[in-house]
């Protein structure tokens, strides 16, 4: 086995000399851009000329806009900079004269593009901090969203339609009403380009996914795995070299920018090495192609001397740094694909695909499908090496996974969490943290990991008892991620379900045991026993049901509820009939994500469950669009809880 590895580290260390550009090109950071996703957004935004950074260097993320500001990325944004000129002697708004620095990027918004208004007075006041909800407001206004599908509501409906339409996601928007940050601005900008349109449709063509390999300023050309493509806007850049995304065209074929693939991360990671030797940082320059790289393990600061035998390096072009990961996973090997001596995919853990690096292809040959294998992970959740499990530890997993109150179940890999295909079929799993175990194909186990407390969650001084949090510490409660932010008190030990430190001796992982009863949303099925007892069952999707439980509340057969449980599961504590929103039409949706009808706007989850009257089946919200082209909708708080398929 020792052979392999040693060949595994040359395909590593061949696959990034391969992606590394050349020395001479130019490569932009800002030194105040340490946010991996935000360091990916102003790269992608920068390329197609809609920011930039400052004369010293800086971008100052943190800095408010001015709606004047806003309007002039807007204008790059929507490549409607061509026609400035048309605009520079136009006044629209008595308080922005031809002037003003912004006069023709207002005027061009305002009158060419229709995206912005001014204020009731008429005026447009350039020099005001842009609020989140201004903003959100022209790019929905760029994608064809009129006002009247905001449902008339200031600011809380067009935020609604901007979280339906992808705009907010990753965004760190807390509301409406705040102003909004350089930072903030560079992400929204970002998924402008990969929301959809209201009439379908991206904003601008977006090629196949492939890899960008180079950016030359001096000839104008983007080069990738496919293609080489001439650039509107000659731009040098290293930074996003080694990225899988997509070649953002417009209307002549030409490169405007490139879009990661993956949100929050600078695309997947194309080679990695593996620690060899605990506190070895071998292969690390050759990945990077410098010395001068940060190291993080699992999402937090680390140095050479916190890497451990197994330890999965990768290397991030867009914040130049080595991202560490020690998760490994011990499992039934499933199925792959096409081969096993050149896997690309891998099945494990109950259907769930894991993509292959080509640096572990070499070391995967020695396996097959039936075999017990631990895999190494990335940070970015591919299979980065494999290893027969053996007596000592790092050859062992040590994955934890954590399952959600629905029974869906998530791998706690490095800093982040991955869903699985695997489901826990226990309710006594909901919310807990988990190990899995699988000894055939079609067998996932799981077992819940014990947990001896450590003390109350201090938030404001971010320890557990007497630990302190990693900086980037995953937060469950009641089986939901949330920010630890969004805890706005001392959990005392009670609550706190499980907690798990890391290598540094910090708190990386808190499960919350969340409210003490499960609320939840379906259909109810209504059994009256021969005994003169009363049950009623609740089904919320294929195959999933809580009861049935004995009964009082005046609920019918058939009707959609929202049902709560006790602690235990044992019984309901409260159950109501939720609002019903009728016949409403596939042209009222908004994509998949959420519904206007009736001068409201209703947000759609992708795990609301929906029910076909014909058939007496569950499905997906996807699945149902397809389906049908009438739906009642049974709703709280604007929010769809069930969907009913009436044809």
């Amino acid at each position: 086995m020792k052979k392999k590895w040693t060949s595994a580290l040359l395909a590593a260390l061949l696959a990034a000399a391969l992606l590394l550009p050349q020395a001479s090109a130019a490569t932009v950071q800002f030194a105040d851009v340490t946010d991996e996703y935000s360091a990916v957004a102003v790269e992608t935004l920068r390329l197609m000329g809609v920011l930039d950074g400052y004369g010293d260097g800086t971008f100052r993320p943190a800095g408010y806009l001015t709606r004047a500001q806003f309007c002039k990325m807007a204008t790059y944004a929507l490549c409607a900079d061509a026609d400035l000129g048309r605009y520079a002697t136009v006044t629209v708004f008595p308080d922005v004269k031809p002037s003003h620095w912004a006069a023709n990027y207002i005027n061009l918004a305002a009158k060419g593009k229709g995206v912005i208004a001014g204020y009731p007075d008429g005026r447009f006041y350039p020099e005001r901090t842009v609020t989140a909800a201004q903003a959100c407001t022209i790019l929905l206004r760029a994608l064809g969203y009129k006002d009247q599908y905001s449902g008339g509501v200031w600011p809380d409906g067009y935020m609604a339609l901007a979280e339906a339409a992808g705009l907010l996601e990753n965004a760190g928007v807390k509301g409406g009403n705040a102003p909004l940050t350089r930072e903030q601005a560079a992400r929204l900008f970002l998924n402008l380009l990969r929301a959809k349109k209201k009439d379908g449709g991206t904003l601008y063509t977006l090629g196949d996914e492939t890899t960008l390999l180079s950016l030359d300023g001096g000839e104008g050309t983007m080069k990738t795995t496919d293609k080489t493509y001439t650039m509107k806007k000659s731009a040098p850049s290293t930074t996003l070299a080694g990225t899988r995304g997509q070649v953002v065209l417009n209307a002549d074929g030409e490169a405007l920018t490139f879009l990661p693939a993956s949100s929050g991360a600078t695309g997947s990671a194309s080679a990695a090495v593996i620690v060899y030797r605990s506190g070895s940082t071998a292969g690390f320059d050759a990945l990077a192609g410098n010395n001068r790289y940060t190291i993080y393990k699992n999402g937090a600061a680390a140095t050479a001397a916190d890497l451990r035998e197994n330890d999965v390096a990768t290397y991030s072009a867009a914040t130049n740094a080595i991202r560490v990961c020690d998760t490994r996973v011990t499992a039934y090997y499933e199925d792959c694909s096409p081969s096993p001596s050149a896997a690309v995919t891998v099945t494990i853990l109950g259907g769930t695909k894991f993509s292959v690096l080509p640096s572990a292809q070499s070391a995967l040959s020695d396996f097959r499908p039936g075999d017990a294998v631990t895999f190494l992970l990335s940070a970015d959740g591919q299979i980065a090496g494999a290893l027969k499990p053996g007596a000592n530890a790092a050859s062992r997993g040590n994955a934890a996974g954590v399952v959600d109150a629905s029974g869906k179940t998530w791998l706690v890999c490095g800093g982040t969490a991955i869903p699985l295909a695997v489901t826990a079929s226990d309710t006594k799993y909901y919310g807990k943290v988990v190990e899995f175990y699988s000894a055939s194909k079609d067998r996932v186990g799981m077992s819940e990991i014990g947990y001896t407390g450590l003390g109350d969650l201090n938030v404001a001084e971010r320890k557990l008892g007497g630990t302190p949090l990693a900086e980037n510490a995953l937060v469950f409660d009641g089986g939901a991620l949330v920010a630890l932010s969004s805890l706005d008190r001392t959990v005392p030990a009670s609550d706190v379900a499980y907690a798990r430190t890391n290598w540094a001796g910090k708190v990386d992982l808190i499960v919350l045991r969340g409210a003490e009863e499960l609320t939840f949303y379906g259909r109810a099925v209504v059994n009256e026993n021969s005994d003169g007892r009363r049950t009623i069952g609740v089904e919320y999707g294929a195959g999933k049901s809580f009861g049935p439980f004995g009964s009082k509340y005046s609920i019918r057969n058939g009707d959609f509820v929202k049902a709560t449980l006790n602690r235990e599961q044992s019984g309901y504590t409260d159950m109501t009939i939720l609002d019903k929103v009728e016949s409403v039409t596939s042209a009222e949706w908004i994509g998949n994500a959420a519904v206007t009808h009736g001068g409201k706007t209703y947000t759609v989850a992708a795990s609301t469950p929906c029910y076909s009257a014909d058939s007496g089946k569950w499905m997906s919200v996807e699945a149902a669009r397809d389906y049908a082209v009438s739906y009642n909708l049974y709703v709280t708080d604007n929010v769809v809880r069930v969907i009913e398929l009436v044809k």
